[in-house]
Formats: structure tokens, C-alpha cells, sequence
């Protein structure tokens, strides 16, 4: 294991990538918290506060593919800087709105408009892995630990959040946000690999990277997996509340992000010989037995313990999906492949937290998990199913270069 991080860390301009990225991306496990807080205390409402967040990613959902086809067009730092820069001109303009009594409507548009804004750097740090990667060991590993970092963002930001609302003002974890967003995107746009990154091909397609059938049959799945997640985040601080500890829903969340974490480094730390197609059939599957015991517990002592369990297989999980959007994108279209990936996995999520949440005060909180566990094995049998189509080595256009320099290109 050591060998192979040392050996990815070695590769110049990654460690900068890395925590650039962290940085950057650091404020979207900030933004729902952020906005909830500020916006309930102006206007006394979780309605009106939930309405905001959904606003908020909604729109950074449905705009996300576009700014990823526009990287592909005319490169990252020139959609990035302006992305970011208005994204954090949006929040201050609502902190203002906000304190100087705008209308509820108002707030909300101001919402969606900064999540429409949001710099697409998830897509772009996973199409530039494969700028750095010398081979497709190299690739996998650093796409193994961008999704364990991500572990990082979601934990470390709300405690961010947290603390800025608690020593200040709901206020200060919106700015918050917006400074980080700034500096972060600055930070990653301006390093050399991220600066320097063209676009592989003279002209990009005109057609969207949906193009791809083997992408579209991957993207259903990834939905379906997504719904696991949302099911969890839900499930699990409905547990704490059935065991009369609310408290507990933290700690809870916590340890199944360090799950996700300890998951993300086993797996990067071996070579597989299962090719990538079922090897994700298998870790869909992995995670539906991963979740599945959260569905049948009835201590809380129980549930800190799988928990963490029902974590392992998520880095994983997406691991394999990054490697396979990598693979699946149409020539040109690697930065949008990658954001179609991040809404389809919100849309999962969503629909696991709403179908969770609402199954959760008839049935308990184990009816939520049971959700996720059908959510994923259903992507699992859909993956299956659809083998064929989402093998890279089935694909009519693929390449004679190696996967991991097929797609991109840097002066």
C-alpha cells in the first residue's frame, strides 16, 4: 500500500492537485448546512430554509453537465475562476438580501442561482487524473483516494459550519463558504497541470457526452446506487432518534464515513485481476450486504459498529464508477461525463432520502436501509444486466492507447 501512494505522490503536480481539490470542493459539504442555518434564522421557517438548499442543488445539478462541456470546449481555468467568482458574489448578495428583509422568494432565487454558479472542479480534478497517471494502476489508486477524501469534505465541513454559526453569526458560515469557494477554485485553476490542461481535441463535439450508450447504461445505475446513500444519511439519524439519542446521529454519520474511508484504502491497496465492468457488479453487490445488517438492529450499541461496516464498500463503489465514466466518455467529453456522474449520484441520493425519510415514521428507521440495500442491489442486477455495455473493452470506439492517457491532453 505505502509503495503505491508513495509512488502517486511522486508524480509531479499531484500533491498540489490533491489538496487543491480538497479545498475547492470543501464547500459542498458546507453549502446544505450553511444555507439551512442562515436562512432559518431570517426568516424562522425550515420550509422556506429546505426550499433554499433544494433550490440550491437543484440547480447546481441541472447546471453542472453544461459548465463540464464548456471546460471540454475551452479549458478549466477560464470556466472556473469566472464560476467561482460569481458563486461567491450570489452568497454575498443573499447574506445582504437576506439581513435586509427580502421577500422568501427572493431568497430562494438567490439560492439556486449560487448553486447554478457552482465551479464544476469535481469533473475537472477526475479528468486530470488520468493526465497524471502513468498507467492504469496509477489512475485507479488516485481515483481510490479521491473518493476517500471526499470522506474528509463531508465531515470536516459541517463541523466548519458549525463552528463559524456557533462563534459568530449564521451569517459567517455562508461568507465562510464563499471565501473557501474562492480561494479554493483560485488555488486548484492556477496550478500548473489544471492551467496548462487543453482540451484533446481541436473542436469538441457538438453532441453531449450522453452520447455514449455505455455511459448512459452506467449513469442508471449509478442512480440506483446513489439511492443508498441518501437512504443511510437519513436511516442513521433516525436510529439515533429511536434509541433516544439524538445526539448520537453524528457520531453515527461520522463512523460511516470512516468506514467509507478505511473501504477506500483496502481497495486501492491491492491489484485486482477482475476486470472493471464486474468487479463493479460485485462491490454494488458488496454494499448491499454492507447495509443490509443496519435493517435488523435494535441497539444503538449495535448500530455504531455496522455503521462503520456498511461504510467500507462506498469508496469503492464510486472508485469503480470513476474508472468507468473515464473509460465510457466519447473522446472530448471527459469533464462532462464526469458531471453527469455527480448529478445522477444527487438524484440518486435525493430520491433515497425522500423514499427513506418517508417510510421512516410508519415503518422505523430499519425500512430506510432497506431502501438503500434495494436501491443498490437493484443497480447491481441492472449492471449485470447490462455488462456488456458498460465493459470498456466492448466499446466500438476504443482505443489503442492505454485507457489512463486516452482523453486528454496537456501541453
Amino acid at each position: 500500500m505505502i509503495a503505491r501512494y508513495r509512488a502517486l505522490f511522486s508524480v509531479p503536480g499531484y500533491s498540489r492537485l490533491l489538496v487543491s481539490a480538497i479545498l475547492g470542493r470543501l464547500p459542498s459539504g458546507m453549502f446544505s448546512l450553511a444555507i439551512v442555518l442562515f436562512v432559518h434564522a431570517h426568516t424562522g421557517s425550515f420550509l422556506t430554509a429546505g426550499l433554499a438548499v433544494g433550490a440550491f442543488t437543484l440547480a447546481g445539478a441541472v447546471t453542472g453537465p453544461a459548465l463540464g462541456a464548456l471546460v471540454d470546449r475551452v479549458g478549466q481555468t477560464r470556466v472556473l475562476a469566472p464560476a467561482a467568482a460569481a458563486q461567491a458574489a450570489v452568497l454575498v448578495g443573499l447574506v445582504l438580501r437576506a439581513q435586509a428583509g427580502a421577500a422568501t422568494s427572493s431568497i430562494i432565487a438567490l439560492s439556486a442561482v449560487a448553486g447554478a454558479c457552482q465551479p464544476p472542479i469535481a469533473g475537472c480534478i477526475r479528468a486530470l487524473w488520468s493526465v497524471l497517471a502513468t498507467d492504469e494502476e496509477t489512475l485507479e489508486t488516485a481515483y481510490a483516494l479521491d473518493a476517500t477524501t471526499q470522506e474528509v469534505i463531508w465531515t470536516l465541513g459541517p463541523l466548519l459550519v458549525g463552528s463559524a454559526a456557533t462563534a459568530l453569526s449564521p451569517a459567517a458560515g455562508v461568507l465562510l463558504c464563499a471565501a473557501i469557494t474562492l480561494a479554493g477554485t483560485i488555488f486548484f485553476a492556477s496550478s500548473r497541470v489544471s492551467s496548462r490542461w487543453q482540451p484533446s481535441m481541436p473542436e469538441r463535439p457538438r453532441a453531449s457526452a450522453l452520447r455514449s450508450a455505455g455511459l448512459r447504461a452506467l449513469l442508471c445505475t449509478v442512480v440506483l446506487a446513489g439511492v443508498v446513500i441518501g437512504a443511510v444519511e437519513v436511516g442513521l439519524p433516525a436510529l439515533a432518534s429511536e434509541h433516544g439519542s439524538r445526539w448520537s446521529a453524528g457520531p453515527l454519520l461520522a463512523l460511516f464515513s470512516i468506514g467509507s474511508m478505511a473501504g477506500g484504502l483496502l481497495y486501492s491497496a491491492r491489484s485486482w485481476r477482475l476486470a472493471i465492468a464486474p468487479r463493479y457488479s460485485a462491490l454494488l453487490l458488496a454494499m448491499a450486504f454492507a447495509v443490509a445488517p443496519l435493517s435488523a438492529i435494535h441497539s444503538l450499541a449495535a448500530g455504531y459498529l455496522l455503521s462503520m461496516l456498511a461504510g467500507l464498500g462506498l469508496a469503492p463503489m464510486l472508485t469503480a464508477q470513476f474508472s468507468l465514466v473515464g473509460a465510457l466518455a466519447a473522446q472530448g467529453t471527459s469533464t462532462e461525463a464526469f458531471t453527469w456522474h455527480r448529478a445522477a449520484t444527487i438524484a440518486g441520493m435525493a430520491a433515497g432520502s425522500a423514499l427513506g425519510g418517508s417510510l421512516v415514521a410508519a415503518h422505523g428507521a430499519g425500512a430506510a436501509f432497506a431502501v438503500g440495500c434495494t436501491g443498490v442491489a437493484s443497480a447491481c442486477v441492472l449492471a449485470t444486466f447490462w455488462r456488456r455495455h458498460i465493459d470498456p473493452l466492448h466499446m466500438p470506439h476504443a482505443p489503442a492507447l492505454p485507457l489512463a492517457q486516452r482523453d486528454m491532453a496537456a501541453s
